[in-house]
């Protein structure tokens, strides 16, 4: 599998770029701030984005959307409570729902609906039959030591623990990759995350509100 996670913008963002080196197909997730760039990394390494991902509509990940539609004509995947606030500019936008799955290339892609930070936050599980372990890339719904906001427009905090609880059921190797790099590292894991993440080594949901 083709990985790239890279810091954009001013918000300590992180932009993927995931690919199949067979076919050279490559999704770009959550593009903000820095598209032009992106997008000359992925040429420069030979592959072509045809697929955007996004996992929630705040501006901080749709922000460069526009731009990366014009220059690529991309596949938009969105879930569909999410779908009206975002601008696509796509002819091909899918309203993502739980369990939906799709491929870049031969790699599978399957998607998780995990609200509670936005009604339409979505998680990607991305795996291929030569690498067994799962990819998950989580958005806001799930940081490195922590989760994301449910005090903002939309969010939920009873939805969100949910979610959260769902995630700690994949398998303790998946990696996961956040949409912000707020923790000691940029790269986890579920298992690393159930013994050290506050938000999902609670037990009850009067724990998880009580946290700071």
């Amino acid at each position: 599998m083709y990985l790239k996670q890279l810091e954009v913008g001013l918000m300590q963002n992180f932009n993927y770029l995931i690919g199949d080196p067979t076919t050279k197909e490559c999704a770009y997730v959550d593009p903000a701030w820095e598209v032009d760039r992106v997008l000359k990394i992925a040429a420069a390494d030979g592959y072509r984005v045809t697929k955007a991902l996004l996992t929630h509509h705040h501006f901080d990940h749709v922000e460069g959307l526009g731009e990366l539609v014009e220059k690529t004509k991309a596949e938009v995947f969105v879930h569909a409570q999410d779908r009206s606030l975002v601008e696509t500019g796509s002819a091909h936008v899918h309203s993502a729902q739980d369990k939906d799955q799709f491929k870049i290339g031969n790699l599978n892609v399957k998607i998780f609906h995990t609200p509670g930070h936005t009604p339409g936050s979505v998680c990607y599980l991305v795996t291929s039959s030569e690498d067994p372990i799962g990819h998950l890339f989580t958005g806001d719904t799930l940081f490195q030591g922590n989760c994301g906001r449910s005090d903002l427009p939309g969010g939920n905090p009873k939805i969100l623990f949910e979610s959260l609880k769902r995630l700690k059921s994949l398998e303790l190797q998946t990696r996961v990759y956040p949409g912000h790099d707020y923790g000691i590292k940029p790269v986890s894991t579920i298992g690393y995350e159930k013994d050290h993440n506050p938000t999902l080594k609670v037990k009850s949901f009067e724990e998880f509100d009580r946290l700071p």
